[in-house]
């Protein structure tokens, strides 16, 4: 039970923090900055853009791998909770004009809660994202380290939300000083998590 309650609070958390992000108006996290722009640029909510991208993520991994996994089939249901959840905390948390200062106080309190988020999901260790796990196929199908083909990913999903905001001749919607932060914090968090719960770990044995 314990897994289960480290997975579903760790991704209310990371679904918090999301929210908090886009809320703040600076930008939202690379791995979020397609979804987030076909939103603007279509009818689809933030929450099922997110839901389309998965399964696609989710059909990637399926091909690279050249198999059918339970792994991949849990991630299925898997993006439409998290979908469901994103436009739940985008309705039930009202948009508010901010301030320089406020936004980057809301940019900040949503990174540090995207962090909490997946730190509490690893724990739980249950279902992997579609993010994560397309992340993963790369690396094991192209024997490349995971964290290369991380920062790969997340400089594509940039790359890719830039084009489809110029061949649309919008503005570019999801990138910018808050798309750069996360990419650092994020993982010093998390980072800082590991070793808190490792110091207190040794403490008690």
């Amino acid at each position: 039970m314990k897994k289960y309650l480290y997975y579903f609070l760790g991704m209310n958390i990371l679904v918090l923090g999301i929210t908090c992000n886009t809320l703040s108006n600076l930008g939202v996290g690379a791995f979020s900055t397609l979804p987030y722009a076909v939103s603007f640029l279509t009818f689809l909510t933030f929450g099922q853009a997110n839901i389309v991208f998965y399964l696609i993520f989710v059909c990637i991994q399926m091909i690279l791998e050249r198999k059918i996994s339970m792994k991949f089939i849990l991630e299925i249901p898997f993006s439409f909770i998290f979908g469901f959840l994103v436009d739940l905390y985008q309705y039930i948390i009202p948009t508010i004009n901010l301030n320089l200062y406020s936004q980057i106080l809301v940019l900040l309190i949503g990174n540090t809660c995207c962090a909490i988020g997946v730190y509490f999901m690893i724990k739980g260790n249950l279902i992997m994202t579609p993010v994560d796990g397309l992340v993963l196929s790369i690396s094991e199908v192209f024997h490349k380290p995971y964290s290369l083909c991380k920062n790969i990913f997340d400089i594509s999903m940039i790359l890719a939300t830039i084009i489809i905001c110029l061949v649309c001749r919008s503005s570019i919607y999801g990138i910018g000083l808050g798309t750069v932060f996360s990419a650092f914090y994020i993982g010093r968090v998390i980072s800082v998590l590991e070793n808190l719960q490792l110091k207190t770990y040794k403490k008690c044995y």
